[in-house]
């Protein structure tokens, strides 16, 4: 199914760049009076569809592909922004920071780290590896399921990730006090959430 063409109406992408929180595609339908559009699409939203914004279409092809590769700059550069913004070490955790996976084990409320391989490359960095395990079929001990809710340390956000994503649980030699103290955060914000659902039961 490689080969199978991905559509967005009767136009066809013929590039994408995925880069940050979006992709920047040119598409072709050669039977439209405007065979040229380009449109961003993200995932941004609960259920992870794809959505498409932006659309400008055109019959000069250069015109719409400058209008792509400077999209795509922009991404670019919105991405070395955010990661500017970054206060923690970026450099990425590897297999030497962590406690094999066990499969036959239980990984719920520990700190896990994510396999960069996972990761779009300019997000394998540090601060999107280390996840707490929030719960999910995947995340317990010989589960049939695959399912691995998780919390990032440093951003909050939560995701939805495969146990086979899962490199390992972080040694606690090899913790980071930043992630330390976000842990601490997100336990109590647990809590609270916790005992006002205990309440309203």
């Amino acid at each position: 199914m490689d080969n199978e063409k991905r559509m967005v109406d009767t136009y066809e992408i013929k590039h994408a760049i995925t880069m940050g929180d979006r992709e920047v595609l040119f598409l072709e339908d050669e039977k439209n009076s405007f065979p040229y559009m380009v449109c961003n699409c993200s995932w941004d939203n609960p259920l992870s569809v794809e959505q498409y914004f932006n659309a400008v279409v055109s019959e000069d092809y250069l015109e719409m592909m400058t209008e792509f590769t400077s999209r795509a700059t922009a991404q670019i550069e919105a991405v070395k922004a955010e990661r500017a913004k970054i206060s923690v070490p970026l450099e990425p955790f590897t297999l030497e920071h962590c406690v094999t996976d066990d499969t036959g084990e239980c990984i719920e409320d520990k700190v896990a780290v994510i396999r960069q391989a996972c990761l779009r490359p300019e997000y394998r960095t540090a601060d999107k590896q280390l996840v707490l395990v929030t719960g999910g079929f995947g995340a317990q001990g010989k589960a049939r399921g695959r399912a691995v809710y998780t919390v990032n340390l440093y951003s909050g956000k939560e995701s939805r990730w495969n146990r086979a994503d899962i490199l390992g649980i972080v040694k606690p030699e090899c913790m980071p006090d930043w992630a330390k103290e976000r842990l601490r955060l997100i336990d109590n914000e647990r809590q609270v959430k916790h005992r006002k659902t205990e309440q309203v039961r």
